[in-house]
């Protein structure tokens, strides 16, 4: 790099720095698979009770 040039900073987004989807959300999934988790530990429980 040559002492002219000047450097650009990097910006980058928060959807690019987690890897998330631009046009998704990555917590909704998570949440359903949570709940779905716990009803069938639920379940699970209420079956020897």
């Amino acid at each position: 790099m040559n002492k002219e040039e000047t450097r650009k900073p990097l910006v980058f987004s928060g959807e690019h720095v987690s890897g998330r989807d631009v046009n998704g959300s990555s917590l909704m999934p998570m949440l359903v698979v949570g709940l779905i988790l716990i009803a069938v530990g639920y379940a699970g429980v209420m079956v020897f009770v």
